[in-house]
């Protein structure tokens, strides 16, 4: 009974860890899509800036303000950058965590099963031993 209660707790471990990769997996393309949004912004500014250089001054004035923006926009884009690293790393340490519990219980398993085989195995000769003991003895007589 505990040998099956073993192997539920290795499933349920499984499951964690999984779960745990499919996190870390979210949290990396949320990175990439942050890193795509700065490229995108500064394709965007270099567009834009490549417009008003052959635009008329009004355009000029209102491209401070927009520049102004952007700016905003890039520390805003830095902050996520940096927070879903931060969120990255610790769920990679929780991932870390809960696959070395799933090693532990795998380990102890295997033992468990090389214990069981060995007994098995221990027990069986023991039964060949006395099955070949008792040919022996009706040879003999």
């Amino acid at each position: 009974m505990a040998a099956k209660d073993l192997h539920t707790l290795i499933r349920i471990r499984k499951w964690d860890v999984d779960e745990k990769q499919r996190e870390v997996a979210g949290l990396m393309r949320r990175e990439e899509a942050i890193l795509a949004a700065q490229r995108d912004l500064a394709e965007e500014i270099a567009r834009e800036a490549a417009f008003v250089s052959a635009a008329d001054v009004i355009a000029t004035f209102t491209f401070s303000a927009y520049l102004a923006r952007c700016d905003v926009r890039k520390e805003e884009l830095a902050q996520a950058l940096i927070e879903v690293r931060r969120l990255i790393e610790e769920a990679r340490d929780e991932l870390a965590e809960a696959y070395r519990r799933l090693k532990t219980f795998e380990v102890t398993q295997e033992r468990r099963d090389l214990v069981e085989e060995q007994e098995a195995d221990r027990l069986e000769q023991i039964d060949l031993n006395e099955i070949g003991l008792n040919l022996y003895r009706r040879a003999g007589q």
